[in-house]
């Protein structure tokens, strides 16, 4: 009997062991962070503000939408506006309007606040930009995340390839940065 009541004792302390916790997956790093990174310091938040086109972006990292709207706020913040349609193995979700502030860190840098599942959750820099504000290398230093962005879907490869040649130099994979359909 006292063997029947120890191992009941047993099970219930074991029932309330909490689980394990979920192990953390690390998200995917997408440059050599022992190459030199550096931001644009002519970069402001009007430069940045418009429609903007995510033309390249790594496949395996945050994606949340083809087309932002970038907005200025107070103090150099920006404010991302992101019409999102997720899809997945049941079809696509109706398409949601996402709103994130940007504040901003340093010259040509900005981090989102409470960014939504897609967008990094530390600051990233815009690497380069043509002289027009047409065509910006945005990533982080981490190398989580990476965009080229440009303000029309298509065409200015030149811009393209010259953002493709920065993100190189600061020692992004570029065998991982894929087009974005439009």
């Amino acid at each position: 009997m006292k063997t029947l009541v120890l191992g009941l004792a047993l099970v219930a302390l074991g029932a309330c062991v909490a689980p394990a916790p979920a192990p953390v997956v690390p998200a995917p790093v997408f440059r050599d962070q022992s190459a030199q990174i550096a931001s644009q310091t002519d970069v402001t938040a009007a430069r940045m503000a418009g429609t903007w086109h995510i033309r390249q972006g790594f496949a395996d990292g945050p994606s949340i939408g083809r087309t932002l709207e970038i907005s200025t706020l107070p103090g150099d913040a920006l404010q991302l506006r992101i019409v999102a349609q997720r899809c997945g193995a049941d079809g696509c979700a109706q398409p949601e309007e996402v709103l994130v502030k940007l504040n901003a860190t340093g010259p040509g840098r900005w981090t989102p606040e409470a960014p939504p599942a897609g967008l990094p959750d530390q600051e990233f820099w815009v690497m380069w930009m043509d002289f027009d504000s047409r065509t910006a290398a945005i990533g982080t230093p981490t190398g989580t995340f990476g965009w080229i962005i440009d303000r029309s879907a298509t065409g200015g490869g030149d811009r393209v390839t010259a953002a493709r040649d920065i993100m190189d130099w600061f020692g992004y994979d570029l065998n991982k940065l894929t087009g974005v359909e439009q």
